[in-house]
């Protein structure tokens, strides 16, 4: 039945009077409209008579009359992607496809309203009718005309004339209904003998079961009598405490624990894609407002099915570890990524705990995440989540470490190393080329703990960096068990020209590998520079030799042994004095 248009030249303003609403009251609002568009969604999903569809009609009906008990009327303006109260909006959803408030809007619904004396099978009816409805193709899917067979006495709308005069019928005059509230509030309900039995079967269930036929109209008004015939002290307490707690259950939980506990009693295999289909839009939504403590509610409670359904049920076990994965790949983890930066300080916390569950899909957001925040608690935990990735799944952790994101990067490669797999040596071999001096090193020092003879192979590589800090650690931390190629490389590398050039810390560490090697080659090479001459005085040739002398202290071979005899007895004094240092310590730990 169409609300009727009032007169003047405002007639209607959506969701209500201009008179700003307070916080609960709007709270409230929101509330029954988070259950309507659950209740909507379940009885899409299931035939009427299904258990979850009274369920949700049930909800729906106790928290509208919980509001129409104390404002007589629910007006709610339809926009095409919200519902208004009072001009604010209370409830959003963008997507056409699945919005509600587009199905409404879209026939030219502008209105909603509930009124006192609502029924619960006039909400039942009500939902049966938008299923219906939606259910039609969309050349026959009318809400409108709908609404107006149904003519609900306690649900109305309002539509534009000219739709009604079309799409209804014409010339039907609008029932005019003129009520005097003052009057209203006056009045007693005068209650027929089968009324009130029909009035005590229906509070047969409530606390108000115990209320005498002689005293219904007394409990029922005026409202102080409200509480007469109630349980006793202690039972009230106790159904009081329930209440509250049930309360304070959000909408949002409650959908959540209705779906999954259908899915934990659902037998038939063809209803899980339509389930899958809920949960995904519920996933995504909360996503979209960055609510991550519903998500993280979400997918902890499948994985806590899943485990305790492996053993009794495979099958379906097998179907919800597959919804899991369909929730967390990193297809539907792009949208978060984009809203990252929207993330506040209070709920920087809780998209960690959601991060944490989601697993190796989560290692790219984690990565960027871990560049952008500097707290020293958060970040620990972003590399906790890190860590756990590649635990987990090694290659989601290697296409999180980009040169774009150096510090995140260097926490990967720190990770990687100390996991040895075949797969890292080559990996960390890209970092070469990366426009980060620190980053470089940070894989040297990767390449360097794993137990690989491709790591030595790509260390050379580093070594021809151009930044000397680079080349320096790549020397360093050469391993000291290679192949002879290795060596080789060493070899022509200190025989170059060039080499004499270098800063006299990198020659020291050149030295320093070939007397790692303790090779017959290596000991030539360092020999014919501790014996180099010249007939000037020269520091850096000087601190060259000095370098070469020390590296044949520290080797075993026999010709090293030769070497230093040699240069004991050289000219300059300074490289006597060490060679012949070297020699009293290897005759000491010889004999």
């Amino acid at each position: 039945m169409p609300e009727p248009k009032q007169s003047g030249p405002q007639d209607f303003t959506a969701g209500g009077s201009s008179a700003h609403p307070d916080v609960a009251e709007i709270e409230l609002v929101r509330k029954i409209l988070n259950i309507f568009a659950n209740a909507v969604s379940a009885s899409r999903l299931y035939p009427p008579e299904h258990q979850t569809v009274a369920d949700f009609v049930s909800l729906l009906y106790e928290h509208l009359r919980t509001f129409l008990q104390s404002h007589w009327k629910l007006e709610l303006g339809v926009e095409e992607t919200a519902f208004t109260y009072k001009g604010e909006r209370v409830y959003e959803d963008p997507h056409p496809v699945r919005s509600l408030p587009f199905f409404f809007s879209k026939d030219g619904l502008q209105a909603l309203f509930f009124y006192q004396g609502l029924q619960k099978e006039e909400v039942g009816e009500f939902l049966k009718t938008i299923r219906h409805v939606s259910l039609l193709p969309p050349e026959e899917a009318d809400i409108v005309n709908a609404l107006w067979e149904k003519d609900l006495a306690n649900i109305r709308y309002l539509a534009p004339d000219d739709y009604l005069e079309t799409k209804i019928g014409v010339g039907r005059p609008p029932l005019a209904v003129t009520v005097d509230r003052m009057e209203l509030n006056r009045g007693k309900i005068k209650l027929e003998p089968d009324d009130l039995s029909a009035l005590q079967e229906s509070l047969a269930q409530t606390a108000l079961a115990g209320v005498s036929r002689s005293n219904l109209e007394q409990v029922l008004l005026p409202a102080d009598n409200l509480l007469a015939g109630l349980p006793e002290e202690d039972t009230t307490r106790e159904v009081e405490s329930l209440l509250l707690s049930n309360r304070n259950l959000s909408p949002h939980e409650e959908y959540l624990n209705l779906i999954i506990e259908i899915i934990y009693h659902e037998d038939r295999t063809d209803q899980f894609p339509a389930i899958a289909e809920v949960l995904e839009q519920y996933h995504q939504d909360a996503l979209d407002r960055l609510d991550f403590g519903r998500a993280t509610s979400l997918l902890q409670s499948l994985r806590e099915m899943e485990a305790a359904l492996v053993e009794k049920d495979a099958v379906k076990a097998r179907v919800i570890s597959d919804l899991i994965n369909e929730l967390t790949q990193e297809a539907a983890l792009s949208r978060l990524k984009e809203k990252q930066d929207l993330v506040s300080e209070r709920e920087k916390q809780a998209l960690l705990d959601y991060l944490k569950i989601v697993g190796p899909s989560a290692a790219e957001i984690s990565a960027d995440l871990f560049e952008k925040w500097t707290d020293p608690d958060l970040r620990r935990q972003l590399h906790e989540i890190l860590d756990r990735i590649g635990k987990a799944d090694i290659e989601a952790l290697m296409r999180a470490a980009q040169d774009s994101r150096p510090e995140s990067t260097k926490a990967v490669i720190g990770i990687l190393s100390r996991i040895q797999d075949r797969r890292i040596a080559p990996f960390l071999a890209k970092f070469v080329s990366s426009r980060h001096p620190s980053v470089k090193i940070e894989a040297v020092r990767a390449l360097a703990r794993i137990e690989d003879r491709a790591a030595g192979r790509i260390l050379l590589n580093y070594i021809a960096a151009p930044e000397g800090p680079v080349r320096l650690a790549a020397l360093k931390h050469l391993p000291a068990d290679r192949e002879g190629s290795l060596e080789d490389s060493i070899l022509r590398l200190v025989s170059e020209k060039s080499f004499l050039k270098k800063d006299p810390e990198e020659i020291e560490a050149f030295f320093g590998v070939l007397s790692r090697s303790n090779s017959a080659d290596g000991c030539r090479v360092l020999r014919r520079f501790m014996l180099q001459g010249s007939l000037f005085p020269q520091p850096k040739l000087l601190g060259i030799r000095m370098s070469a002398a020390h590296a044949l202290a520290r080797m075993s071979r026999p010709e090293a042994t030769e070497a230093l005899r040699a240069g004991a007895a050289c000219r300059t004094k300074k490289i006597r004095q060490v060679c012949r240092q070297a020699l009293r310590e290897k005759n000491a730990e010889s004999g």
